[in-house]
């Protein structure tokens, strides 16, 4: 490895401080005092040691985090503990260059792109406030950085083989009661662990979703009344198969929650998390909560539900919402219905 003897200098800021200049060559030395006396005369802090861990967390809880759910704001700080720190965290804000953002866009590149644009999102707008504070000259962040990926599109539902072998996968375990009450009921994860059993209604046959669980920065889940928005507050039907199921369940136990932890307690999001990859372990393929709340609205469109019904069932403020997100339902079985349709009405 080749040994550098740096040529070096100083110069005065105006707070009196005496700022080290170094390079390879004096060539080197000479373009970086030109480049710092021009920052100086922009007014840029050239003194500033402020790293980036230290300025993206001052800024996201003081200035970006404002108005965001708190569920939303814990991701996204996540995000920036994930996969920006880890390559630019120690770093001063004055030495991220453009090659460490493109590196940064390189380990995320097999994410999605919905994780990606919110990388990019903070990235840029940490780097923006830190030339409007004058620490930083130009933004490392240029414009021909895009987020990549594949865009979530339209969920697939679970295919009825997909549907047994999960459940098959998840009987005798924790997650069967997960599994198959979410594939009955179609609830949000969050609805499903804050169920509690006087919210079953046998003899009517419904479930009251009356509230929901938040993450939060401590780690501990929060349970709170409402739902995720006016709408989630509803009755959902109880399927007979399920109303067994529960009514076993809940003759074995004597905690309050549907799905409790080990201590009787709320279940932890993060606790769900694990519970859900071991699943997909012993499952032999991927899948998360939320396909199968997508599976469930698939059902309901192949039961020949209207949307208005479909809309009040799955807790969607907007029908625009159900449209958009559910109306791509396996296309074998609706192609065939499709033909066998219009055959019937030309005959």
């Amino acid at each position: 490895m080749k040994k550098y003897k740096y040529e070096t200098a100083t110069i005065t800021l105006p707070n009196g401080k005496r700022k080290y200049v170094r390079g390879k060559t004096k060539e080197e030395l000479r373009e970086k005092m030109h480049m710092v006396k021009q920052e100086l005369c922009l007014g840029i802090d050239v003194g500033n040691e402020t790293t980036v861990r230290e300025y993206a967390t001052h800024w996201f809880r003081t200035t970006r985090s404002k108005g965001l759910a708190e569920r939303s704001a814990l991701k996204m700080e996540r995000l920036m503990e994930n996969y920006i720190f880890p390559t630019v965290g120690s770093m001063r804000l004055r030495d991220v260059k453009p090659v460490h953002i493109r590196a940064i866009m390189g380990n995320i590149d097999m994410l999605s792109h919905g994780t990606q644009s919110c990388v990019v999102s903070l990235l840029r707008g940490m780097f923006d406030l830190a030339v409007e504070d004058n620490i930083i000259l130009r933004s490392p962040v240029s414009a021909s950085v895009r987020a990549r990926g594949e865009t979530s599109g339209e969920a697939e539902a679970l295919t009825p083989e997909q549907e047994t072998a999960l459940l098959e996968a998840a009987k005798g375990t924790k997650a069967y009661t997960a599994v198959l009450t979410i594939l009955y009921t179609g609830l949000r994860r969050g609805e499903f662990t804050a169920l509690m059993w006087s919210d079953i209604d046998y003899d009517a046959r419904v479930i009251h979703v009356r509230r929901h669980v938040i993450p939060r920065r401590s780690g501990a889940p929060l349970i709170v009344d409402g739902a995720k928005t006016d709408a989630g507050v509803r009755d959902v039907p109880l399927p007979d198969y399920l109303a067994v199921h529960l009514r076993r369940e809940q003759a074995s136990t004597r905690s309050v929650y549907v799905f409790p932890n080990s201590k009787g307690q709320l279940y932890s999001p993060s606790a769900f998390s694990s519970l859900w990859k071991t699943l997909d372990k012993r499952a032999g393929f991927h899948t998360h909560p939320h396909q199968l709340r997508h599976t469930y609205a698939t059902k309901l469109f192949e039961m020949g539900l209207d949307i208005k019904q479909i809309q009040y069932v799955m807790g969607h403020a907007n029908p625009n919402v159900t449209l958009d997100t559910y109306t791509h339902f396996r296309e074998d079985l609706r192609k065939a219905s499709t033909v066998q349709q219009v055959c019937a009405a030309l005959c």
